[in-house]
């Protein structure tokens, strides 16, 4: 059986598509090729609906304050005066616009023009079809917003090529930092709490525009094997969280958990193939969970920092003790690290690849502590830790993660504790 689906897929897919795939079986004993295939396919439409949700989230939001923006400035719309039915039934090509020079600036000069003349055209196909739900009618501004893709609300966050000299861009900067001060601060209160401050928008802009190119990825049927799962997820989360929490906690209950569940089934194709027939999945994940003080020479915030860039600089690798060891006590053996800075501003989560006990703590092989570790040497416990990755905190909570009680961290810490996943399981 495993000949004629390997055959069937070299029938089906180029070698050259496949390459990938077989190479990260092989570092892989019992999964095929076609297993990692299966899974990243079957990840791709994972990922699509919940980007989808995050996609129209970010744009209703965005929307909202700017028609109040545009019409408190004197404009019909942000998008431009609605065409008149005679437009739409003609073949006038003059230019359309009448939209803020702002909008202009940041989506480009005929954009506005362009969304319209695609309002055109679907009227023509409605006009056509007797039994379209539309037919009869013109399209209107609700119409034209649909057809702005993900990347043009992006360009109204600005452009993400910081280091440019080049005055078109510098522009257009200056036009979204003027955007985001008169109205889309007002779209994400959770995070900006009614104060303009443009590293909200710069970091607003940066995680969008990982979304939007995951989003390009899985909808093109790209290889996604490398890709940390867990590190999308929470950027979705965070910004549906700056939105509001509870669109947050309703889209991890949509797809989110269905996200995340085939994520970790990557290298489990028996367990994926259960999935798939709906049989129920034990989660027994656990998360130790450590409050960083500033009791020591380093604050919180400082040795995440430097855990993170010693992550960096190690190929995902970094090693680290701490004080007291994690509590395993009848529980399952936690798998993920969670770092939290005592003020809240600050929070790591990675992947344990081994952890132990004693003051002697010897990093594995290929597990290098930063430097400020070398000074402590009489520590209780010491992990191994693989694709440390920033999370979001917001309001003083870390955006996706509970314990077990259904506490928020970090306001239930009292030292360490363990925990599961609730709202991001």
């Amino acid at each position: 059986m495993e000949d004629a689906t390997h055959s069937i897929m070299d029938l089906a897919i180029s070698e050259k598509r496949l390459e990938p795939y077989k190479k990260e079986a092989r570092k892989h004993p019992g999964v095929e090729a076609a297993d990692l295939y299966r899974w990243n396919t079957l990840f791709s439409g994972v990922a699509v609906t919940q980007i989808s949700f995050v996609e129209m989230s970010v744009r209703n939001a965005m929307d909202k304050e700017l028609i109040l923006w545009a019409r408190a400035n004197g404009y019909d719309d942000w998008l431009g005066k609605t065409p008149q039915p005679e437009w739409f039934e003609g073949h006038e090509t003059a230019p359309l616009s009448q939209a803020p020079p702002l909008i202009e600036e940041l989506l480009g000069a005929d954009q506005i023009g362009k969304l319209w003349y695609s309002c055109r055209r679907v009227y023509r196909i409605w006009e056509k079809n007797s039994n379209h739900h539309k037919h009869g009618q013109y399209p209107n501004r609700h119409d034209a917003f649909s057809h702005l893709m993900f990347g043009g609300w992006q360009r109204l966050l600005g452009p993400t090529d910081f280091k440019s000299k080049d005055p078109a861009v510098l522009k257009r900067a200056a036009a979204a930092r003027q955007l985001w001060k008169e109205a889309l601060y007002k779209a994400f209160p959770e995070m900006t709490h009614s104060k303009v401050n443009d590293q909200q928008r710069v970091k607003l802009l940066l995680d969008i525009d990982r979304i939007r190119r995951l989003r390009n990825r899985v909808s093109h049927g790209e290889n996604v094997l490398s890709i940390q799962t867990d590190l999308y997820l929470d950027k979705m989360l965070a910004v549906l969280s700056a939105i509001d929490p509870y669109i947050s906690d309703w889209v991890m209950d949509q797809t989110g958990r269905t996200y995340r569940t085939v994520a970790k089934l990557k290298y489990y194709p028996e367990l994926l193939q259960s999935y798939q027939q709906n049989d129920p999945l034990p989660s027994s994940q656990e998360i130790v969970a450590y409050e960083l003080t500033s009791s020591g020479s380093y604050s919180g915030e400082e040795v995440i920092e430097a855990q993170l860039k010693n992550s960096q600089s190690h190929g995902g690798r970094t090693f680290m003790t701490v004080g007291k060891p994690p509590d395993s006590t009848n529980k399952p053996q936690p798998r993920e690290i969670l770092l939290v800075d005592a003020g809240g501003k600050k929070a790591a989560v990675g992947e344990i690849v081994a952890y132990g006990y004693g003051n002697n703590a010897q990093p594995p092989k290929g597990y290098e502590p930063p430097a400020y570790e070398k000074r402590y040497q009489k520590r209780k416990a010491w992990f191994a830790v693989r694709n440390l990755y920033e999370v979001d905190c917001q309001g003083g909570r870390v955006i996706g993660y509970q314990t077990k009680d259904g506490q928020k961290v970090p306001g239930c810490f009292t030292g360490q504790v363990t925990m599961r996943y609730v709202c991001h399981d």
